[in-house]
C-alpha cells in the first residue's frame, strides 16, 4: 500500500514541478480595418450596452444576466455578466482617451478566478478605422499548461468579435451572421464525392471547381452540394474531407466515389455571409458545444451544406451555409 501512496506522491510532485517551470503569461492581439468613422467606432466600444450585439462570448447564451453601472461609458464604469454556460465576471473601463485608446480590466469569477488587462487602439484610415484589440494576463497555476494554446483559441474569439463589430457598425461591410440552431437528427443519404485534403485555404480553391464538376455529372442530384469533414481541427484548419453532391440510390455508376452518409445527431448553426468566414463559424460552433457541455463525436463526419452553390451568387452577403457538428445522442 505504501508503495502506491509513494507513486501517487511522486506523480503529484512531478506535475507541480512541471507546472512551476511553465510560463503562464499570455498576450493576444488582433486588428481589423472597420469601414466606419473612428468617432462612431470608438463610441460603440466605450458603450458597454452595445457589447451584447457583437460579443463573441455572449452570443453563446442570450439569457445571460447583465448588469451595467450608472456610468458605464466612463472611466470606472463597468458591466458584469452571470450565465449558466458563459460563467461570470466583470469588465471595467480603467482609462478612456477619446479617439485614441481604451484600457480595461477583465475579471473572471466563474468558472475560475483570474484578472486580465484589455486594451483597444484606434487609427483613422481614409474614413475607416483600424481597430486593435489586445488582452494580456496570466493563467491560474493549475492551468499554466494552457497558456500557449490560449493565444490561438482566444485569438479566434477576437477575430470573430471584430468581424461582428464591423457588421454592427456598417451592415454593408462583409461580416458573418451566425445563428445557432440547436440539435438535429440527420437522415442517411448517398452521395458522389471528390476527396480533398489539406488546409482551409486549399479547400477554398478546390470547392468551386469540384462542385461544378460534380453538378455537371449528377444532373439529377437530390440535395444541396456539401463538404463532409472526416477529420477537422478548427484551430489549425487542417482537414480530411470530401466535396460532395447527394444523389439518388438509383443513379448509375460514375467515375466519382459513391458513398453513404450514415446520419445521426448533430449540433446545427447557420452562417450568412462570405465563405471566407467559415473558419470562424466552425470555431464558434465548436466553442458553443464546449461551453454548453455538448459532447462532440469526432469519429463521424462534420457537414457544411451550401444553400447556394459557390460561385452562383454575386452578393456574398446573401450566401447561406449550414454547419453540422456531430454530437453524442442527447438524453431525452
Amino acid at each position: 500500500m505504501w508503495i502506491l501512496v509513494a507513486v501517487i506522491v511522486v506523480i503529484l510532485l512531478a506535475a507541480l514541478i512541471y507546472l512551476a517551470a511553465l510560463d503562464g503569461d499570455f498576450q493576444v492581439r488582433r486588428s481589423l480595418r472597420i469601414e466606419a468613422p473612428l468617432e462612431s467606432t470608438f463610441a460603440a466600444i466605450v458603450d458597454f450596452k452595445t457589447w451584447p450585439e457583437w460579443s463573441p462570448w455572449l452570443m453563446h447564451e442570450a439569457e445571460t444576466a447583465i448588469v451595467y453601472s450608472d456610468d458605464y461609458r466612463s472611466e470606472e464604469g463597468f458591466y458584469s455578466w452571470d450565465g449558466k454556460y458563459v460563467g461570470a465576471g466583470k469588465i471595467t473601463h480603467l482609462s478612456i482617451k477619446p479617439g485614441r485608446s481604451i484600457r480595461q480590466q477583465l475579471e473572471f469569477t466563474r468558472p475560475f478566478k483570474t484578472t486580465n488587462q484589455v486594451s483597444w487602439g484606434f487609427e483613422k484610415q481614409d474614413g475607416a478605422t483600424l481597430v486593435s484589440w489586445e488582452m494580456s494576463g496570466s493563467m491560474p497555476f493549475l492551468f499554466r499548461y494552457m497558456a500557449k494554446r490560449t493565444e490561438q483559441m482566444i485569438g479566434r474569439d477576437y477575430e470573430l468579435g471584430l468581424a461582428l463589430l464591423g457588421g454592427y457598425l456598417n451592415a454593408r461591410m462583409p461580416h458573418p451572421q451566425l445563428a445557432f440552431g440547436g440539435t438535429e437528427t440527420l437522415e442517411t443519404f448517398s452521395y458522389w464525392a471528390i476527396p480533398c485534403n489539406g488546409n482551409l485555404r486549399q479547400l477554398e480553391a478546390a470547392r468551386r471547381s469540384s462542385i461544378e464538376t460534380l453538378r455537371e455529372a449528377a444532373a439529377n442530384r437530390v440535395g444541396m452540394s456539401l463538404t463532409l469533414y472526416h477529420r477537422f481541427d478548427p484551430l489549425s484548419g487542417h482537414y480530411q474531407a470530401e466535396i460532395a453532391i447527394p444523389v439518388s440510390d438509383h443513379m448509375p455508376s460514375s467515375n466519382y466515389q459513391r458513398r453513404s452518409f450514415a446520419g445521426g445527431s448533430y449540433c446545427k448553426m447557420s452562417l450568412q455571409g462570405d465563405l471566407k468566414f467559415l473558419p470562424l463559424a466552425w470555431y464558434a460552433l465548436a466553442s458553443h458545444c464546449r461551453i454548453r457541455k455538448i459532447r462532440t463525436e469526432p469519429e463521424r463526419p462534420a457537414l457544411e451544406i451550401y444553400q447556394f452553390d459557390p460561385g452562383n451568387t454575386v452578393d456574398s452577403s446573401e450566401v447561406v451555409t449550414t454547419l453540422y457538428l456531430p454530437i453524442k445522442q442527447q438524453p431525452g
